[in-house]
């Protein structure tokens, strides 16, 4: 006994538009980086690892709380997740002339860059936990107090070999 054949012209696959969480926009992520080097850099600029390190802190008041304490000395050295988001609004700050990467590999705010995190921060209802956290941790967290987590790792990895 043979079956017909099923007809597939009626069956149409058509891609839904999913939302994207407001952490996972390009705009905001572009956004949040440009505040953390405003508030956060020395001289508006950043270490790749830097951003990432904030930009997790922003995720929850613990890892907030966290980040600051190891800041200012008192707290052990908080876990650190490297997103993808991160590092593709760099590319994209990049291209909107937000940012420039300087020879040394780290980030420098450009003037344009900077005029978007101040006028961000002057909207005043704009970012607002972000920019509380932000000024909390401000200049505490030192290129330094970064390449001491960054030797943690390296002695944990020797260890592990």
């Amino acid at each position: 006994m043979r079956e017909d054949p099923i007809d597939y012209t009626g069956i149409v696959f058509d891609a839904k538009p999913d939302a994207v969480p407001y952490n996972y926009r390009i705009s905001y992520k572009v956004t949040q980086l440009c505040l953390i080097m405003r508030i956060c850099g020395r001289g508006d600029i950043c270490s790749l690892i830097k951003l990432h390190m904030i930009s997790f802190a922003l995720i929850s008041q613990d890892n907030m709380r966290n980040l600051i304490e190891f800041a200012d000395g008192i707290g052990s050295a908080p876990i650190v997740r490297f997103d993808p988001s991160v590092n593709r609004a760099l590319t994209y700050a990049i291209g909107y002339g937000l940012i420039e990467q300087q020879q040394n590999s780290k980030f420098k705010l450009t003037d344009r860059g900077k005029k978007l995190a101040e006028q961000i921060k002057a909207v005043g209802d704009l970012m607002v936990a972000e920019i509380t956290d932000l000024n909390s941790l401000a200049k505490k967290l030192t290129e330094r107090k970064v390449e001491e987590i960054v030797d943690m790792w390296r002695i944990k990895d020797a260890e592990n070999q």
